[in-house]
């Protein structure tokens, strides 16, 4: 494989413009694959899915925070540990933090954060807000059933766009 320095941004977005319809529709295939496969692991639940993306993005954050760039051995580890023990965020995850960023209503992330709770994903206080503590089986459930086949799309997404990108 020949060596290639790395892309600027502005270098990417011609990327992206010149081959458009190419790359835009593998990210899309990509986005509606992962997108399906996350609301089958969620029961059928694409609200839920949402919110638990969510959650789960400020979970990885706080993590991340502790513990700088780890390998997705480690940082695996350190996920499934963390359902264990309760992580203290330093910014805490509000409803309307959520609502916004998922752009559902207040009210459907409380009935869909209670869910979650009964489910065993999450706990909430108005004091430390919603926090990501799964029970055991589930993390792993997340890290060994759903996560390797994000990988995988993934990984195809950026060898279609490395395919495009070295045949210009």
């Amino acid at each position: 494989m020949s060596f290639q320095k790395p892309y600027k941004p502005e270098e990417y977005k011609s990327l992206i413009e010149k081959n458009f319809s190419e790359i835009w529709f593998q990210f899309l295939y990509f986005e509606v694959m992962r997108s399906r496969d996350c609301v089958r692991f969620m029961r059928n639940n694409p609200n839920g899915y949402l919110i638990l993306q969510v959650i789960s993005w400020h979970h990885g954050l706080v993590l991340l925070s502790e513990n700088k760039n780890q390998d997705r051995k480690n940082f695996v580890k350190s996920w499934e540990a963390s359902a264990k023990s309760k992580t203290k965020p330093n910014k805490k995850l509000t409803y309307s933090l959520v609502s916004e960023l998922t752009g559902l209503s207040i009210e459907t992330i409380r009935r869909q954060v209670k869910k979650l709770i009964n489910d065993g994903w999450v706990t909430y206080t108005k004091k430390e807000g919603i926090i990501y503590t799964p029970h055991i089986d589930k993390a792993k459930q997340m890290t060994e059933n759903l996560n390797p086949k994000e990988i995988d799309r993934f990984v195809n997404l950026l060898s279609n766009i490395d395919k495009i990108r070295f045949r210009e």
